[in-house]
């Protein structure tokens, strides 16, 4: 008998536990994609610089910030080509912006940060381009444009790399149309990307540039 008192005590405690997790969820769960994300930016930079990637939610977040005036230029980093091949068969980084910019019918002009290895793999890469032509040029300070759940670790990639300079560095993030921090859970894509995030951003934060151990040759 008492064994039996046991097993729906334990029974009753597992469901409670179940449900009170699950009610939880949308608390818990936004929670946790904010640990991934910063938003630091202000009018008055050098330069906006959309990071390769995401270029279908960058690219347009970039010029949402040069219409309201956080900068009057506009930059793309040179992003190394998966299938040389191939790659003339498709917009580059630059051709997919200006015709974006075109599109939405501003006059804005972008230009692109020369890579130093012949095309960034990481946004470590990204950093050490950037910084290179932010001290030729004398720029104080440049507004990063990436994903939202890539801005934390974006900016640990560029306050390492730019630890030693004079060059300040703001982050912003942009949204998309599929997932968001309140339900990112419910899709693919947003599972992949915080799933990503949560493996990628402690490797950022440990290592002061690109891990030796990957290799983007």
């Amino acid at each position: 008998m008492r064994l039996i008192r046991f097993f729906l005590w334990a029974l009753c405690a597992l469901v409670a536990f179940l449900l009170a997790t699950y009610l939880a969820l949308p608390i818990i769960l936004p929670g946790y994609a904010r640990l991934f994300i910063k938003q630091s930016v202000t009018k008055g930079a050098d330069a906006i610089i959309c990071l390769s990637g995401g270029r279908e939610t960058r690219v347009p977040e970039s010029l949402r910030l040069w219409n309201q005036k956080y900068s009057s230029k506009l930059f793309v980093t040179q992003e190394k080509p998966q299938n040389k091949e191939f790659s003339k068969l498709e917009l580059n980084h630059l051709q997919f912006a200006q015709a974006v910019t075109k599109k939405m019918k501003l006059a804005a002009t972008w230009e692109i940060i020369p890579s130093l290895s012949g095309g960034a793999t990481s946004t470590f890469d990204e950093a050490e381009d950037v910084l290179v032509y932010a001290e030729e040029m004398k720029w104080k300070r440049v507004i990063i444009v990436t994903d939202e759940f890539h801005t934390r670790r974006a900016h640990y990639a560029f306050e390492k790399i730019f630890d030693d300079s004079d060059v300040k560095v703001d982050v912003a993030g942009a949204s998309n149309e599929v997932f968001s921090i309140e339900n990112w859970w419910k899709s693919d894509s947003g599972i992949m990307a915080y799933l990503s995030e949560t493996i990628k951003l402690p490797v950022y934060m440990i290592w002061d540039s690109e891990p030796e151990v990957v290799e983007n040759n």
